[in-house]
């Protein structure tokens, strides 16, 4: 498919799930759900961990969510938890792409918009890049409201913006592992405790490898993913046990949610918070494995 094609093709699919969404947003949820499992979602007795996600969005104040879900905002919820030392260096952040000074940024940088999924640039050699090429991306990144498809409906009261951070890259034996992408470990935690680890790695267009890994480090793959995926095998990271905690200190506040780090030779930094994680890439079975591991609340009288 042509990247032109491509595009039209995202654009028709946002647009179906947006105008499902102001007809009623269970209708995009519905059928995104059908278009992984093929089954209808049952929220009148949610059992696995898609359900229950789903469930939470229309029965529950998921404010905290959007707060932490915006990849700018969410730094002030990191400071507080006592945590700083977790964030990369920020250079800057923008709501308007024309207030962007490339000068005022340092040689290598990472521009991302700060809500979404996939849009984010690392700039190795600020020379290279073309400004106004730059610039119009951007614009697009922080024109469309993400959350439209997939159901991901906290994301939408997001205020847009762009940030640039410090640029951060793998070293020595993971540099080989995943030469297209840092390692992405995502803990899902639920009620404040870790239960397993996604990892993603190595991110090229059209491939992506992922693992999942318990907290031992013992690989669980075969186990729960609902296709095979070509995998190489990954060391245990140094300093696991300090991710690990912090995961539990980052996910407390919550019923279930994914943290998501880096870790950089025993460094680690924080990624983002993740509280839509999922549909399709794990077997029914372990979603509702997952969505086991937590009780909803009770629904208010009033809720329908």
């Amino acid at each position: 498919m042509s990247k032109r094609n491509s595009k039209l093709k995202l654009y028709l699919i946002q647009k179906l799930y947006k105008s499902l969404y102001w007809i009623n947003p269970r209708y995009a949820a519905d059928l995104m759900y059908y278009h992984a499992f093929h089954t209808r979602l049952n929220l009148k007795n949610p059992r696995n961990l898609i359900e229950k996600q789903t469930w939470l969005q229309f029965n529950s104040d998921t404010s905290m969510w959007t707060l932490c879900a915006d990849k700018y905002r969410v730094r002030d919820y990191v400071k507080g938890k006592g945590l700083e030392n977790l964030l990369t260096t920020l250079y800057g952040q923008w709501e308007n792409v024309n207030d962007i000074d490339f000068n005022k940024l340092p040689e290598s940088f990472v521009m991302k918009a700060n809500n979404g999924c996939g849009t984010v640039l690392p700039i190795k050699d600020k020379s290279t890049i073309n400004v106004k090429n730059l610039k119009k991306t951007l614009k697009e990144w922080i024109k469309h409201p993400y959350g439209y498809v997939a159901a991901q409906f906290h994301y939408l009261p997001i205020k847009r913006c762009i940030v640039a951070e410090q640029l951060l890259e793998e070293e020595g034996e993971m540099k080989a592992l995943s030469p297209h992408s840092l390692v992405d470990y995502k803990i899902w935690c639920f009620n404040g405790q870790p239960e397993c680890i996604l990892v993603v790695f190595d991110r090229a267009p059209g491939f992506t490898q992922q693992a999942v890994y318990d907290l031992e480090w013992n690989d669980i793959s075969s186990k729960v993913f609902s296709a095979d995926y070509y995998r190489k095998p990954l060391p245990k990271p140094k300093n696991l046990d300090k991710m690990i905690e912090y995961a539990k200190i980052l996910s407390k506040d919550f019923l279930e949610v994914r943290t998501d780090f880096y870790n950089i030779d025993g460094k680690i930094y924080f990624g983002e918070l993740t509280f839509t994680a999922g549909y399709g890439d794990l077997t029914i079975q372990y979603y509702e494995y997952l969505g086991s591991k937590f009780e909803l609340p009770q629904k208010n009288a009033g809720d329908k």
